[in-house]
């Protein structure tokens, strides 16, 4: 299932987006109760956008580990307290003041960033029980588009996390099929060393358009993290609010042509975020965001990458997770 992205820019916006949110949750196979939860909550956060910013989106989809996530993102004016706008009975337009209360209550898992000059980012996950948001995920195909030509996996194996990212050449069912066909090669064995891996993906695509791909190794315990890449899907380490440290990919082409492969390792700081994403999120995101960005949890920081830096011509799929 791919991200389902719904434009906020006048309040009769605001039953589609709720109408999407219901028609996922009960895809994803949500039972009644949690489903009109969400619904609550894609009203609320549709009509915040509708009601108080200069417009936004609601994106529904799949959560990391199961069920549903609404990511709600706009471009301001932010909230200057955001404590005070979640306290219940708050209203900056005389109405109840029940809605990002309502929110925290009604989802699973939340979380919140707000800029009074860039916008808010609201996360809100519907699932059995709640976690900590340590992983964000989402695959918006081009405008226009039906499908996604990217595809990801984030797996754990014995001893590691793993994240691998596939984007097909060009966009539609045949760079579809190709991105399907890369992850179905990593999953019959993830454990496999990083080139060994690329390299059977390689053979498999051969009858293929191609794709890039990159594969992330992220050890339990981890104090580094491996990188090997091909082509356009790029990843970075972000580390607090020191510069990122971005994972270059080699060039080239899966099932068509491909140089030596390498794997390049970096290391890792407790609390660091690792950001693997196709070109479809600009790369200029590493220079443009501020250390803010740097800073928040992977769901909220793929919703503020999604809103600030994708291009929309063009499939866009980011993985953010951080280490236990």
């Amino acid at each position: 299932m791919i991200t389902t992205e719904v434009r906020i820019d006048h309040e009769s916006a605001v039953p589609h987006a709720v109408s999407v949110t219901r028609q996922a949750a009960r895809t994803l196979g949500l039972g009644p109760l949690l489903t009109e939860r969400a619904a609550v909550v894609a009203s609320e956060l549709s009509s915040n956008i509708a009601k108080h910013t200069h417009g936004g989106a609601l994106l529904v989809q799949p959560a990391p580990s199961g069920g549903l996530e609404l990511l709600a993102v706009d471009h301001g004016p932010g909230m200057y307290d955001i404590g005070r706008c979640l306290a219940d009975g708050y209203s900056s337009t005389g109405t109840m003041g029940s809605g990002l209360g309502a929110v925290r209550r009604l989802a699973t898992t939340s979380g919140i960033f707000s800029d009074p000059r860039r916008g808010t980012a609201i996360f809100a996950r519907f699932c059995a029980a709640a976690s900590p948001a340590r992983v964000g995920t989402l695959r918006l195909p081009a405008v226009g588009q039906d499908s996604s030509g990217d595809a990801y996996v984030l797996t754990e194996t014995s001893d590691a996390t793993l994240a691998f990212v596939a984007d097909g050449l060009g966009r539609g069912p045949d760079a579809a099929r190709a991105s399907r066909s890369a992850t179905d090669s990593f999953l019959r064995d993830p454990a496999r060393p990083l080139p060994q891996a690329m390299e059977a993906i390689h053979d498999v695509l051969r009858h293929t358009r191609g794709a890039a791909a990159a594969l992330v190794r992220l050890p339990h315990a981890a104090t580094e993290v491996e990188f090997c890449g091909v082509g356009n899907v790029s990843a970075a380490v972000l580390e607090g609010d020191g510069p990122p440290v971005p994972l270059a990919p080699q060039p080239g082409t899966l099932g068509l042509r491909i140089p030596p492969l390498r794997v390049q390792t970096v290391p890792l700081r407790p609390g660091a975020t690792v950001v693997v994403h196709s070109d479809g999120i600009a790369p200029t995101w590493l220079r443009a965001a501020g250390d803010r960005l740097f800073t928040q949890a992977p769901p909220l920081l793929v919703g503020l990458l999604a809103r600030d830096h994708r291009r929309y011509r063009d499939d866009a799929t980011v993985v953010a997770f951080r280490e236990k």
